[in-house]
């Protein structure tokens, strides 16, 4: 019986090393996908530009006249009435 067991896990063997060197390698990617990829991946690395702005200051610009801020101190507090209980 261990004969049988040990034959079995040798054919098992065998018959794995088969599959294994039969394996072919997987077939190069077309030219054109390549080139969509490389494309798609340009494009989506590229660092957004800047943008600029111009402004043109002539004329009516709707910028408002400066304002004074004027800053209000608190009153100084007269001593404080004993609160009746």
């Amino acid at each position: 019986m261990a004969t049988k067991v040990k034959m079995m896990k040798f054919l098992q063997e065998v018959r794995g090393f088969a599959e294994m060197g039969r394996l072919e390698p997987l077939p190069k990617p077309s030219t054109l996908f390549l080139m969509q990829l490389r494309a798609h991946v340009r494009e989506t690395s590229q660092s957004r530009r800047r943008l600029v702005i111009s402004i043109d200051l002539k004329g009516n610009p709707d910028i408002p006249d400066p304002v004074k801020i004027t800053h209000v101190k608190p009153a100084p507090e007269k001593e404080k009435q004993p609160t009746p209980a």
